[in-house]
């Protein structure tokens, strides 16, 4: 994104597309460069938005140390030979809760290892990952947020590639006011189609949609079903069963769909 047009106008446009409710992402290098990159795009965006300097830090140390552990451990600090952005780690930021959270989110393709632990034990601190982890889990601590793992596929290069998400979440407080949004009106049909295009562009389909009045069901699966009404959208899957999530929330939505149907797909 920043390479195709003036920094600034790049800068203003990422932040314009993540307070207007969009997930904005980008390629990271997977060599010794991919956490400043990672710090770059993070530190731009969210000063862009208006958010304190200390939150602005924090949030990019937090970064900083999964987009190290993505080459370190992913790459085994070896670059590899690439001539497109297939199977390259990515940066996602978008607003989820209402858009009350900013997540900031860092895919690889390395294996799933299952769940991280939320509280690492002394012994892992002592390795360069477990710090790294260990300041992850404080930060997110201190400011109320959470971050952890998750099966996810890639967004970019035009190819579902399987692979893990690591994420922070960072809450927005008094201290730390959310940008200001002009409310517009989402219509629940939009919604619903916008969802259908974002899984089918990340491999979950084919997807079966049917339009009501003021309402539409998204049948994805079996065992995953979405109903957009006008009150918001409902989302059946078997790992939390019925779930609300306001209109606005159409990225969250497709992280959680994809992450639930790579989940199914490994069983």
């Amino acid at each position: 994104m920043w390479a195709s047009e003036g920094r600034a106008a790049a800068r203003r446009r990422a932040a314009d597309a993540v307070a207007g409710g969009e997930c904005v992402a980008w390629v990271l290098p997977p060599d010794e460069s991919c956490a400043g990159q990672a710090r770059r795009y993070v530190r731009e965006v969210m000063s862009e938005l208006g958010l304190p300097n200390g939150t602005v830090d924090d949030a990019c140390t937090a970064v900083s140390e999964i987009a190290t552990n993505v080459y370190v451990h992913t790459y085994g600090r070896r670059a590899p030979i690439v001539t497109g952005p297939v199977g390259l780690p990515e940066i996602y930021l978008y607003l989820r809760n209402g858009r009350s959270e900013l997540i900031t989110k860092i895919f690889d393709t390395s294996p799933w290892r299952g769940p991280l632990l939320r509280e690492p034990r002394l012994s892992d601190l002592d390795a360069e990952c477990g710090r790294g982890l260990g300041i992850v889990d404080a930060l997110a601590q201190e400011h109320r947020g959470v971050w952890g793992v998750h099966r996810t596929t890639a967004r970019l290069g035009g190819v579902a590639v399987p692979g893990k998400a690591v994420y922070f979440a960072l809450p927005f407080t008094p201290s730390v006011p959310a940008p200001f949004v002009p409310q517009q009106p989402i219509d629940c049909r939009g919604a619903a189609r916008a969802l259908e295009n974002e899984l089918l562009a990340r491999g979950v389909g084919p997807i079966h949609r049917c339009e009501g009045w003021n309402m539409a069901v998204l049948s994805i699966r079996p065992e995953i079903t979405l109903w957009a009404r006008a009150g918001g959208l409902l989302l059946t899957t078997p790992h939390t069963g019925t779930v609300r999530y306001p209109l606005e929330d159409v990225a969250e939505l497709v992280e959680v769909i994809v992450q639930c149907n790579e989940d199914l797909n490994a069983r």
